[in-house]
């Protein structure tokens, strides 16, 4: 009975770690845009459609760090008293990495509440790559031929592409590379996913994580999209019929919604 109880609390806590590790960090400094001088205290604020998913405050040194946040974009907004609100939009969060963006501020006398809104711009150097890869995000998926997990991991350099189709990763055997979805390890049915249910997918080619540490070949890290704010259907309909000597026909369908406890508290707010 002991023995079956510390399996299923070990089952338990092996999981719960693998889906922390597909969580991101976002960190920065925030500054006084004017003077240079870091401002301790300020608030930041993660949203997602509008609504907060995470926050936090600067220390002393103006520094802040936000974790985890599930990947995917994001609007962060900064806001202390006598400053300008600022709004960042588009901010891509990927798994297992920092992001950092360094936040300045406006001062301000006046009394009318004013929102500085800002697209966030991809550094091409990331401080925290570590290891060698590529992340693709939803936005890329949408405008490629083939969307399904395996098609988009052989657009990255580095892994073999057979037929439009993922073959081995940097020569080697292909039981050598492994796949996660959600930070759960796969066998098969990553091909099955629905595209329009990807949100990032990440190659990782060397340098590999503790996480990832029994794969020779490289790792394919799937990432699939959370709840929205509000419900939405889709459908989507790709054919080639009668355009060339394949025929190829795929239809799409998807729906998406908040889940019932962020509607339960929308509902009492």
């Amino acid at each position: 009975m002991l023995r079956t109880l510390l399996l299923t609390l070990g089952i338990i806590l092996t999981s719960s770690l693998l889906v922390f590790s597909q969580s991101g960090t976002l960190k920065g400094t925030i500054t006084d845009k004017s003077t240079g001088e870091p401002i301790p205290f300020a608030n930041i604020v993660v949203e997602l459609g509008g609504t907060q998913v995470g926050g936090g405050s600067s220390d002393f040194d103006g520094n802040y760090i936000v974790k985890p946040i599930q990947p995917g974009k994001y609007d962060i907004r900064a806001t202390f008293v006598g400053y300008k609100t600022k709004l960042i939009q588009g901010v891509i969060i990927s798994s297992d990495q920092i992001t950092f963006y360094n936040i300045e501020l406006v001062p301000t006398t006046e009394t009318l509440e004013e929102v500085e809104i800002v697209d966030y711009k991809v550094p091409l150097i990331s401080k925290d790559q570590t290891s060698s890869g590529a992340t693709v995000t939803s936005e890329e998926i949408e405008k490629m031929p083939n969307r399904s997990a395996e098609g988009v991991a052989a657009t990255v350099g580095g892994v073999f592409s057979r037929d439009g189709e993922r073959g081995s990763i940097r020569g080697a055997r292909s039981d050598g590379t492994v796949t996660y979805i959600d930070g759960i390890k796969v066998t098969s049915g990553s091909a099955s996913l629905p595209p329009s249910a990807i949100e990032q997918v990440s190659v990782i080619l060397g340098g590999l994580p503790a996480q990832y540490g029994d794969a020779t070949g490289g790792v394919i890290n799937v990432t699939t999209k959370g709840p929205s704010r509000e419900f939405g259907v889709g459908a989507e309909l790709v054919t080639s019929q009668y355009l060339d000597a394949f025929g190829y026909n795929r239809l799409g369908f998807n729906v998406n919604g908040p889940s019932s406890q962020r509607r339960m508290k929308k509902e009492k707010e």
